[in-house]
């Protein structure tokens, strides 16, 4: 049984287009040690393999994964990266700063297409990536099990949520970590996936292989995945970094701290954020995204707003007139106010963030520059 979706997902990766040039680089190869695992074990998490029939649960799973992802992409994909080509600048050599993100590389891609690098951070662990073609059939029905809730969740609301993430990836859960959405995202968002390896944060803020031993789990809590975008060969890097991002993790003087006042000046998106950059407890990591950033793209569980209007300018989109129920305690009043006041606000083509009736808002806030032509760097 084995031999079959090895060979289905040998010729789902053939028919991907990858190109026989991507593979025969001698840099492509020597990032994929795996032979190319990688990249089929994304495929088939993200419901693009061709499976033969007799693999009932295997095909369920593709189709339904499958269909959920092309109803995503109808309504939150297409339209988000079309209004992101009209309302944010976009470069090629674009970093992008994600904090709170759990595994939604989604919205970081759509939003920021032609980005470079990729920087999501969240406390998941990620984990070593599956490898379904070294599985015997029941481990490797689990293991879809484990994924497709998840996947399907996050394809459903445009978010994931926090006990449902780690209930999912802990525990007795078949799924140990977050890596298989961030590579079943990677190649659904038109990415072929080169390598994988555990990342690690030195003591200057940088980031390096981590020297662990890779059969350890504990050595994969945070990963970079090597991607070569499809539509025009570029190689582009997605991290996924398991850090705390409070005030008892994001202490100056420590790694954590370097890491993040690195990427603070880098584009920043806040989303789903459980308004947690207005919580007192996460003032130093606000404190280094105002001071630094030249632009953020949140809804309203990001900085609050009044912090922002006296730094960025800032644009309004879609509505806002409540809080979801479940932040009835977050202080959301100015926001609100500027929404009524406003004579006109563009709409909002999606929707994002969490529910609220039929509400959803996206604020960009800008930092204007100096005259020198560099952004201002004081708070």
């Amino acid at each position: 049984m084995l031999a079959y979706i090895v060979a289905a997902l040998v010729a789902g990766t053939a028919a991907g287009g990858e190109g026989t040039a991507a593979s025969a680089d001698p840099g492509v190869m020597a990032q994929q040690p795996d032979g190319g695992a990688t990249d089929r074990a994304g495929r088939l998490l993200a419901g693009m393999v061709n499976v033969p029939a007799r693999e009932w649960a295997t095909r369920g799973y593709s189709r339904r994964v499958g269909r959920a992802f092309e109803q995503f992409e109808a309504k939150v994909g297409g339209p988000m990266q079309a209004w992101a080509g009209r309302a944010l600048a976009q470069s090629s050599d674009d970093t992008v700063f994600y904090p709170f993100s759990g595994a939604d590389f989604p919205t970081a891609h759509r939003l920021y297409p032609q980005a470079s690098r990729y920087v999501l951070v969240a406390m998941q662990r990620g984990g070593p990536p599956p490898r379904p073609d070294e599985l015997d059939r029941e481990d490797r029905v689990a293991m879809l099990a484990g994924h497709e809730p998840l996947l399907l969740g996050f394809l459903r609301r445009g978010f994931f949520v926090t006990q449902e993430m780690n209930d999912g990836t802990t525990g007795e859960a078949a799924v140990r970590g977050i890596t298989g959405l961030l590579l079943a995202f990677a190649v659904r968002e038109g990415f072929a996936i080169r390598g994988i390896e555990p990342i690690t944060v030195m003591d200057d803020g940088a980031v390096e292989p981590h020297p662990g031993d890779r059969e350890r789990g504990a050595t994969w809590d945070s990963v970079r995945i090597h991607l070569t975008r499809r539509t025009d060969g570029e190689p582009v890097i997605l991290e996924y970094h398991r850090v705390g991002l409070s005030n008892m993790s994001l202490k100056p003087g420590t790694p954590t701290y370097a890491f993040v006042a690195g990427l603070a000046d880098e584009r920043v998106i806040l989303k789903a954020a459980s308004h947690l950059p207005q919580d007192i407890n996460f003032s130093g990591f606000t404190r280094l995204v105002l001071a630094q950033a030249p632009t953020i793209v949140q809804d309203e569980t990001g900085v609050a707003y009044d912090d922002l209007t006296g730094r960025f300018a800032v644009e309004l989109y879609g509505s806002y007139a409540q809080v979801n129920l479940l932040f009835d305690d977050a202080d959301q009043n100015t926001l609100i106010e500027a929404y009524r006041a406003a004579r006109t606000v563009p709409r909002l083509p999606f929707h994002v963030g969490y529910r609220k009736g039929t509400q959803a808002c996206m604020l960009v806030a800008t930092r204007p520059r100096a005259p020198d032509g560099e952004p201002p760097t004081g708070p």
